[in-house]
């Protein structure tokens, strides 16, 4: 099911026309999880994106994550989170180009077992909106998110693990109706192509650096030249690779339980 899913959100973007791929962006980011009974958390994330080749600032937007999630058995967990963006342009959060800067979310998510392998799906739900004292023409936007993952936990050593993990996801905007004269957009939005190797050093301080392929799918009108040949616009894949490394302490009472879950860095 994890298999046919995954090779089903992968073939919906693959019939667009255009491709462009943009330059190298390092993304950073600092996290303080609070371990609560079980395996629940309360989480505190600042990330900041630098762009490639910008001209401008070293860093030219960041993200603050807040998040809380609660394990209702083995498999099964949910939460709510609450991502606020700041810079001059949108979108330097989850997802480069997402509208919105103050944007919460629910999330759902089911963790399964098999082999020595970790499988995860994560359906999440957010609502982006734009605050903006010079006032602005973004819409509101309501997003829906579908990650799969697999991971495989490996022991090295009495007290380092490393986590090597493949995660892929999809967003698309909630669209419920669209007006006659508005450009059809795609059934994809965003999709995010993660690996990384997680360090766990022990239970209160872990890092883990990763490496991603970002697409923005997007559709604006075409452009064409005098002999009638598209130039531009049309169904296009916006590419940013992407750098990151994750630097997660946790804290609490409870994270040295040896029964705990902690999850990935990526949440």
């Amino acid at each position: 099911m994890l298999l046919a899913a995954a090779g089903l959100l992968l073939s919906l973007p693959a019939v667009a026309q255009r491709r462009n791929v943009g330059n190298l962006a390092l993304q950073p980011e600092a996290q303080v999880e609070l371990a609560l009974k079980g395996s629940d958390y309360l989480l505190v994330g600042i990330s900041a994106l630098a762009p490639g080749n910008s001209g401008g600032p070293t860093f030219a937007g960041g993200q603050l994550r807040l998040g809380y999630e609660r394990f209702w058995s083995e498999k099964w967990s949910s939460g709510a989170t609450l991502r606020i963006l700041g810079g001059p342009n949108d979108g330097y959060g989850d997802f480069i180009g997402q509208a919105g800067n103050i944007i919460p979310g629910l999330l759902l998510r089911h963790t399964s077992t098999a082999g020595g392998f970790v499988f995860g799906q994560r359906l999440g739900a957010e609502y982006g909106t734009t605050y903006d004292v010079l006032g602005s023409d973004v819409k509101d936007r309501a997003l829906a998110r579908l990650r799969l993952d697999v991971e495989r936990p490996l022991a090295v050593g009495e007290k380092v693990s490393l986590r090597p993990r493949l995660a892929y996801e999809a967003a698309a905007y909630v669209r419920l109706q669209r007006d006659d004269n508005e450009l059809k957009e795609r059934v994809v939005d965003f999709g995010n192509l993660r690996g990384e190797v997680g360090l766990r050093f022990s239970s209160y301080l872990d890092i883990t650096p990763w490496v991603a392929s970002q697409t923005w799918y997007i559709n604006t009108l075409p452009q064409f030249d005098n002999a009638g040949k598209q130039v531009g616009g049309g169904r296009t894949n916006l590419l940013t690779p992407l750098v990151g490394l994750d630097v997660r302490l946790t804290l609490g009472g409870a994270a040295a339980a040896g029964e705990r879950r902690q999850l990935p860095s990526q949440h």
